[in-house]
């Protein structure tokens, strides 16, 4: 790096964020992570004021007293409570910066391959609370597969999966560009609700940080790997009391199998609308896994299973995201490849105009 852009860099940093559903993450080229802290918004009920931010407020979740309201302002990847997004982003943006002496950042955003022109409209809008210099956007699977260290490049095709919080994103990329994508809006925050929801059919209720750990701690996919059954607290509805019970493995299991089984469907439809040439390729490319999804016990063996294509889970799947719209801004030549060349703004205002929802990843 130049003298010239040391100097800029320490004064108007380059930062990648991850606004995901379940957490977000700042990255720089130069420093790594920055922070990563969950995305969940707290708010006094009686004057609508934000009491607490990221790690603090997700350990409200479920427990908060009445004159507390607790948020998640992402669901499925896209922005479902606005006030709540921007205090989000500038807060973590600002604690992620704190020691620096610093003007505004040049920011890259990663967004879900199925939202909106509308929705990117809303990140873009939740990203400028955090004063940027200059935004740019690119897809999550795009980010996620340049932060596996995937080459995506050159002539091998590259396959990634992304179960993100809120959504998966899978991508097929060659040459610098996309050559199929899809993304549906199955991720962690699926496999939670099931598990709730299965467990209440069996008349005792849990709350959603239970869930996530059970998930955590339980959840599989494929066969069982034959651990304990897991304790757990909630509310005994047939008893209407508090209570205890163990939790096998298989129930967890069965709770997540649905959605299991639509990312492995997506995964396999992708490879279809994949030319059969590159298909082809991709047996010995192989498939990569990122994301906190990647990080459930058989998961990669079963969409290997279901493919036939070779799958492996990434090195720190979690910060694959963060970590490619870092690297994707540090190097102008990728940065040239991989964003959007259209103008935005002309975009989101002719889908106003016609009436369409015209998706942003094509």
């Amino acid at each position: 790096m130049s003298l010239a852009g040391s100097v800029r860099a320490t004064f108007s940093p380059d930062i990648g964020i991850d606004l995901g559903t379940a957490n977000t993450v700042v990255y720089s080229h130069d420093e790594g992570v920055l922070i990563s802290e969950p995305s969940v918004v707290a708010y006094r009920t009686s004057d609508d004021a934000v009491v607490a931010i990221g790690q603090a407020a997700k350990e409200l979740d479920g427990r908060a007293p009445g004159r507390i309201r607790v948020v998640h302002p992402l669901r499925g990847g896209t922005i479902s409570d606005f006030r709540g997004a921007h205090a989000l982003v500038k807060t973590v943006v600002d604690r992620a910066l704190a020691s620096r002496t610093r003007i505004a950042p040049r920011v890259i955003a990663c967004v879900p391959g199925c939202a909106t022109d509308i929705e990117c409209k809303a990140v873009e809008e939740a990203i400028r609370a955090a004063g940027p210099r200059i935004t740019t956007f690119v897809p999550q699977a795009v980010a996620a597969a340049v932060g596996a260290g995937l080459d995506i490049m050159g002539t091998t095709p590259r396959m990634v999966i992304d179960i993100g919080g809120g959504t998966t994103e899978i991508a097929v990329l060659v040459l610098g560009g996309v050559v199929a994508m899809h993304s549906i809006k199955i991720g962690g925050d699926t496999f939670d609700e099931a598990i709730v929801a299965r467990l209440r059919r069996e008349y005792f209720g849990i709350g959603p940080l239970t869930a996530e750990r059970l998930k955590i701690e339980r959840g599989y996919a494929g066969r069982a790997p034959g651990r304990e059954p897991y304790s757990v607290s909630g509310t005994n509805m047939a008893a209407l009391r508090p209570g205890k019970r163990f939790v096998d493995e298989t129930l967890v299991g069965e709770a997540m199998a649905d959605g299991i089984d639509k990312i492995a469907r997506a995964a396999w439809s992708i490879l279809e609308a994949t030319p059969p040439d590159l298909a082809g390729e991709l047996l010995e490319a192989g498939i990569v896994l990122t994301g906190g999804g990647a990080l459930i016990p058989g998961f990669a063996g079963e969409i290997g299973a279901r493919t036939n294509v070779p799958t492996t889970v990434a090195d720190d799947p979690l910060g694959c995201v963060a970590r490619g719209a870092g690297e994707i801004l540090a190097s102008p030549g990728l940065l040239e490849r991989l964003r959007p060349h259209a103008d935005r703004l002309t975009r989101w205002y002719q889908s106003l105009r016609i009436g369409m929802r015209e998706s942003y990843s094509r």
